[in-house]
């Protein structure tokens, strides 16, 4: 089998990706080692409202659970900030697979519980998980889309190494809900505690650093506890929880090999936004290889996402590690804040 590109992970990068490519005519294999796209869901699901200009059509409103307005912050010394950021609560499994399926309504092939194993020249090695056999496939450039643990990226050079974890529980709301709420507080280190609406139900997660070493789950409970006056603790309608890139871009361009989304570290590594940064950087990576300079999308990426991601990084690295006296280090670390722009 012999495909112009191949395309490792078909979240939102990858399978933006092989859309746009499609629509022109190239050969795209799109590989996924999950079942179904879309499952299991491992974030909270917002995007910001002008994703929907680049791409309405990835937008239907089957996929939108709810529109949101702005993002209030509450802080541990009682300070409420609140900031515009107009966007869209998804379902995410109906999300990312529309998405998948636009790019095959284009042409491009769709194969799932296919797992991508490693390289052998410009062959992908791929297992079908289905039969259990093991068979190799030819592409001239192949994009690693696949996650914050990208193999593509290990086997590749560069890695994330530095990781945030998430925990997450879908509870129901005790009132209704029509912005993105954030929390701060000294038992969430290196990290938040949020409250996204979807109707009558929510969102409710918090992410870490693994560096400190502590249980998130146990985290994630004690933090629904403090917020009852907003949610229902039982029942929980679903769990769910997953990796966030903790150190910025790992080297995106490597010869034939592109790297989008997560898989590249194009993740904020402070709010842990990446879900339109992975978009963001699969339709970077179908322009350059519909123009034959894969060097542009090293550019075009660095130039796009490089200045926020690389600042968040930076603070990340120098200010985040210590989780002390929250009222002088959040508003220097946290894009609310006009501190964290100086």
């Amino acid at each position: 089998m012999k495909y112009d590109v191949a395309i490792v992970g078909a979240g939102p990068g990858g399978s933006t990706c092989a859309y746009v490519l499609a629509k022109k005519g190239v050969r795209v294999l799109l590989i996924d080692s999950r079942k179904e796209v879309g499952y299991p869901v491992q974030c909270a699901e917002f995007v910001p409202v002008q994703l929907s200009y680049e791409f309405p059509e990835f937008f239907p409103e089957e996929t939108i659970a709810q529109k949101v307005k702005d993002m209030v912050h509450y802080t541990p010394w009682g300070e409420i900030v609140s900031m515009y950021s107009e966007g869209f609560i998804l379902h995410r499994e109906k999300w990312d697979k529309g998405i998948a399926k636009l790019a095959e309504k284009e042409g491009a092939h769709l194969r799932t519980k296919t797992k991508f194993i490693g390289f052998e020249g410009k062959y992908l090695i791929l297992k079908d998980l289905n039969k259990r056999e093991v068979f190799k496939v030819k592409a001239d450039i192949v994009v690693g889309a696949d996650g914050a643990r990208s193999l593509v990226a290990k086997l590749t050079g560069e890695h994330t190494k530095e990781f945030l974890i998430t925990a997450q529980y879908t509870l129901k709301l005790k009132k209704p809900l029509n912005d993105l709420l954030i929390f701060f507080r000294d038992y969430i280190p290196g990290g938040y505690g949020w409250i996204f609406p979807k109707q009558e139900l929510a969102n409710v997660g918090v992410g870490v650093d693994l560096s400190y070493g502590v249980n998130v789950v146990e985290v994630l409970n004690k933090f629904v506890k403090e917020v009852k006056d907003f949610v229902e603790p039982e029942p929980i309608y679903g769990r769910t929880g997953g990796f966030i890139p903790g150190e910025g871009i790992k080297n995106p361009f490597r010869g034939n090999v592109l790297l989008v989304g997560d898989a590249g570290g194009f993740c904020h590594p402070i709010t842990g936004g990446g879900i339109a940064n992975a978009v963001i950087t699969g339709s970077i990576a179908a322009r350059a290889i519909l123009e034959g300079d894969l060097e542009e999308f090293e550019e075009e990426a660095l130039d796009t996402l490089g200045p926020s991601i690389n600042r968040a990084a930076q603070k990340r690295k120098k200010l985040m590690k210590e989780w002390d006296n929250l009222e002088w280090r959040i508003p220097r670390t946290w894009i609310a804040f006009e501190e964290y722009y100086k």
